[in-house]
């Protein structure tokens, strides 16, 4: 037998199966219900004959009449009423009740048997006192009779369904026999044509092939279906905007990276963000800034794909954060490649309205299979915050971080709130003497204090993550207060570093000089010290510094003029005390007589504005000797370098909070 016929008549039996089910369970349904009524309708006889009975005091109507007009209804095939005694008063009864037992008898009874139980009731008399008995039954003939009509219709229905399905079927079948030998002799003719060996196409054959269309229709719709999850997982693991991959990708990756347990499996990270993407979205349209992300990206993947490996992943992990994972990559090879994106990177500034260009920070890490993902991004984090705090796009090596600074920004915030709400706070204070080793005055560097009793962090650890936070003005106003103690109990001058973000908060100034007006007699000691950026950038509020120090009686410096030479050109408009040369201009000024002319003009230019010269991070004695012969009036090596608070001399002095 064909599938067609196995289909077809697989078909009709289920539906044969179905129907027959339904009439069987539809007359069951119908014979408990009409036995239920014929039980219902002899009470209610038995109930209304009694009744009938009860209210004829004088025995007035006749017993007989009664029942006969009761059973002359058709609806009941036995009324009897009985005396006090039992005897029978009345009895009306069906014939077919007292046929013999020869008679024929309805074959439907035994299929249709109906259920009608005989009803008794009692009837009493005027006083109370029982009469006799009522015994009344339905006549189940009728609702036999019209339970066979029923299911005799509904038969008569379903075999001409029947019919009309078999002729429907049929005529299927031919069509679909016909149909498929034209199919066949189009492919056998098709097959001689082509010099194939003919081969009669069977039926089966042609009505398999469209029973499999189905099947592959919907192997289809799967496979459209798998390949739109594929695409919205790749839309869930990229950028909306640069189309890098994102953070969660991106953090997959390193995992990954970190579970390897060969030697070789460990790498780099280096971590980039765009300090100023705010400052673009506020002064360019949105549209500019997510074209120029985008073209940033491409240009940025492009150069590592050209000198990188196929593992390693840039991805955009933050609004203004980027990473890009270096796996088994050596420190050589990640530095070559980082100092080749900061290149690009500074090519694709876009011009700012303050700091001329946008700025970059950035930061790499070395990682080793076991790390923990957690504390490499934090250090990388505060690496970054470094970074940004340095004003340079220098690589910072968050590698050689300190323990202390391995917790993410969230941390931070909690742990400089903690530490501000407890006052855990103190100074360190150091000598600056001039070349002949007078004694200028002190210096101070803020420190914060771990509740858990743990090693002293100094400022270049916390200040950064200050910084970011909007925390810097509230820890400057603890180091200017302690740095007030401390002048209470000596008799020198000491200076208090203050950050530049702390001058850009207005409410900073105003606490400022509510309390240098508060201790107005140890005010003239103090020496607030700001970073030379500060006069290129924050002018208005320098002048205001400079203005509420000075009427207090107080003094202002000026660090890290060697990074921030543009400063020169506004020293004539501040009152000044000193200026001070770090870093890399004093490291290489001994072979540098560029440096040496410029370390001489603003030697010059400061001592006709009135003001001091010192020197840091003085590298040796050589060195010394030649800012000696320039006219620097105090030299020190990097023992009191504010970028680099960890080298601290031995013999400092704590100022608790």
């Amino acid at each position: 037998m064909s599938t067609l016929r196995r289909l077809i008549l697989c078909t009709a039996l289920l539906i044969a199966f179905i129907l027959l089910g339904a009439q069987a369970l539809g007359m069951l349904a119908a014979h408990r219900y009409l036995n239920t009524q014929l039980a219902q309708q002899g009470q209610a006889g038995a109930s209304a004959l009694a009744w009938v009975l009860s209210h004829d005091p004088g025995g007035v109507q006749d017993k007989r009449q009664l029942a006969d007009d009761l059973f002359g209804a058709g609806m009941y095939a036995l009324v009897r009423i009985a005396g006090e005694n039992g005897d029978t008063q009345a009895e009306r009864r069906e014939p077919a009740q007292n046929r013999q037992a020869g008679a024929p008898r309805d074959w439907r009874d035994a299929w249709l048997s109906m259920d009608a139980p005989a009803a008794t009731r009692p009837y009493l008399g005027p006083d109370g006192r029982r009469m006799g008995t009522v015994t009344v039954q339905a006549d189940a003939r009728l609702a036999r009779d019209t339970l066979w009509q029923g299911g005799v219709r509904v038969i008569g229905l379903t075999l001409a369904a029947g019919v009309f399905w078999t002729l429907f079927a049929a005529n299927l079948m031919r069509w679909l026999e016909a149909r498929t030998s034209r199919d066949g002799l189009g492919r056998d003719r098709a097959r001689a044509e082509d010099g194939a060996n003919a081969r009669r196409a069977r039926e089966p054959d042609g009505v398999d092939a469209a029973l499999a269309d189905p099947q592959r229709q919907a192997a289809a719709t799967v496979q459209q279906q798998n390949a739109r999850i594929e695409s919205l997982e790749s839309e869930i693991q990229r950028d909306a905007v640069t189309r890098l991959p994102n953070r969660k990708y991106f953090i997959d990756h390193f995992r990954q990276a970190l579970t390897g347990r060969v030697a070789d499996t460990g790498g780099h990270i280096l971590m980039f963000r765009q300090r100023d993407l705010a400052q673009i979205n506020r002064h360019l349209s949105r549209a500019f800034t997510d074209q120029w992300l985008r073209s940033s990206a491409d240009r940025l993947r492009k150069l590592v794909d050209a000198n990188g490996g196929a593992d390693m992943t840039l991805a955009r992990i933050g609004g203004s954060d980027f990473a890009l994972l270096m796996p088994r990559t050596s420190a050589p090879q990640a530095g070559l490649l980082a100092e080749r994106i900061r290149h690009e990177l500074r090519s694709l500034r876009v011009p700012m309205d303050k700091h001329g260009w946008c700025r970059w920070a950035l930061a790499m890490a070395a990682f080793t299979p076991g790390d923990n993902v957690s504390d490499t991004l934090a250090r990388l984090d505060h690496a970054l915050m470094c970074a940004e705090s340095a004003d340079d796009d220098q690589i910072a090596p968050a590698s050689q971080a300190p323990d202390s600074t391995r917790i993410g920004e969230y941390s931070w915030h909690d742990a400089l709130s903690t530490a501000l709400e407890q006052h855990r706070f103190s100074l360190t204070v150091q000598a600056l003497a001039d070349v002949r080793g007078a004694l200028l005055h002190y210096e101070a560097s803020l420190t914060l204090h771990d509740s858990r009793g743990a090693d002293p962090v100094p400022a270049a650890i916390f200040m950064p993550p200050a910084v970011r936070l909007g925390l810097s003005a509230e820890c400057d106003i603890q180091a200017i207060r302690l740095g007030l103690d401390w002048l209470y109990t000596h008799d020198a001058g000491l200076t208090v570093h203050v950050s530049r973000a702390s001058l850009a908060q207005g409410a900073f100034l105003s606490r400022l000089e509510r309390m240098l007006a508060d201790r107005p007699a140890l005010s003239p000691r103090l020496i607030v010290e700001m970073d030379a950026a500060a006069l290129v950038e924050l002018g208005d509020e320098m002048r205001q510094l400079c203005r509420i120090v000075t009427a207090a009686g107080g003094r202002v410096g000026l660090s890290r003029l060697s990074r921030q030479f543009g400063a020169m050109e506004h020293l004539h408009e501040y009152p000044l005390s000193y200026v001070k040369l770090c870093g890399g201009f004093i490291t290489g000024i001994l072979h540098s007589p560029g440096s040496q002319h410029l370390a001489a003009t603003v030697v010059a230019t400061a001592a006709s504005l009135g003001m001091s010269v010192y020197a840091e991070d003085v590298p040796d004695d050589a060195t010394r000797a030649t800012l000696e012969k320039i006219g620097v009036h105090a030299i020190r090596g990097a023992v009191v370098n504010f970028a680099r608070a960890h080298d601290h001399a031995p013999d400092q002095q704590w100022v608790p909070s």
